[in-house]
């Protein structure tokens, strides 16, 4: 710890004026608000998606901690909660996907928060919008893309990798010892025998169900034997998903906020053409458009299985890893 703190003090020293400073302890700072355009009393709130999304809080190489990606949308959703000049929330989503249960977890707070709130919703893809990102977009009223926008990838996988054969090779054996004939089912040190592997593909596909199922909620205007054939695991570009019915419109961000003022449930207030969008950050320089919105930190993983791809752990993943 004494030497992190060392490296830490010489990096602030050095780069001064280039990084941001967090507070002691990893403490979560205040949600600032920066205004992006407009000047009426309305406000548009922007809330951003990125990453491989993870309930996981993380840690980085000092030691410093911050909030999964859930714990940071709910906390932005809880403050346009309590803020009635907000009439709209945009979904900026940038992401490959991610955890089974993250997905489905922000799915289900943005659904309770539509719910409470009855505010328009609206998702707006970047350059990845896959898998588990697709799924939450689900929970939205509405779906763009950008022209380049990559999405699709509807399916569940578990990545893995059985490393058996090369220990026994330096001579390195698996001596665990199990409760029950499929306690170590998934073990990379172990062959998995047929039963196992029944195991595993029913449980990816009462996952892959679900997803099936929210997709088909969200997206009614597909058919289900051709929702079928759109969601075996393949990718889209914008105007494919378009043409398929997965999202609603292509183009660029500033056409999006139109969408949102269309929407049914859009309550404008009288004379208000011209709503602000804002941004929730906990940066201390100051925000002065989109695509200065800083990333949502997510999983920070083992930086060197993150690196070179090798984590041995089987996970249930909605996520889109080629």
């Amino acid at each position: 710890m004494i030497i992190r703190i060392f490296f830490l003090t010489m990096l602030l020293f050095i780069f001064q004026n280039c990084i941001t400073v967090f507070d002691g302890g990893g403490q979560t700072l205040h949600l600032q608000e920066f205004v992006l355009a407009g000047r009426d009393t309305d406000k548009i709130v922007i809330i951003p998606i990125e990453g491989v999304i993870s309930e996981k809080t993380n840690e980085n190489f000092f030691g410093i901690k911050n909030d999964s990606i859930v714990s940071k949308i709910k906390e932005q959703l809880k403050k346009v909660e309590f803020d009635n000049t907000v009439k709209g929330v945009i979904l900026k989503i940038n992401s490959p996907g991610g955890t089974v249960t993250a997905s489905d977890i922000l799915f289900n707070e943005i659904k309770k928060f539509k719910k409470r709130t009855n505010l328009p919703v609206v998702s707006v893809f970047m350059d990845t919008s896959a898998s588990g990102a697709y799924y939450i977009a689900m929970a939205s009223d509405f779906i763009c893309a950008h022209p380049t926008t990559v999405t699709g990838s509807i399916g569940v996988i578990m990545q893995g990798f059985n490393i058996k054969e090369g220990l026994e090779k330096i001579g390195v054996k698996d001596q665990s010892f199990t409760s029950g004939a499929n306690k170590s089912i998934g073990s990379s040190t172990r062959e998995m025998t047929a039963e196992q592997k029944k195991i595993l593909q029913s449980v990816i596909d009462s996952l892959y169900n679900r997803f099936f199922h929210i997709v088909k909620e969200g997206r009614p205007s597909i058919q289900e034997d051709i929702l079928k054939t759109l969601a075996d695991g393949r990718i889209f570009t914008a105007e494919q998903a378009l043409k398929n019915g997965l999202i609603d419109k292509v183009g660029y961000f500033d056409e999006f906020i139109s969408d949102v003022m269309a929407r049914k449930n859009y309550r404008k207030s009288p004379g208000n053409n011209n709503p602000r969008i804002v941004v929730y950050s906990t940066e201390r320089k100051i925000i002065k458009n989109i695509y200065q919105v800083k990333e949502v930190i997510t999983s920070n993983d083992n930086f060197i299985n993150k690196f070179i791809g090798m984590d041995t752990s089987f996970k249930f993943m909605y996520l889109w890893n080629p």
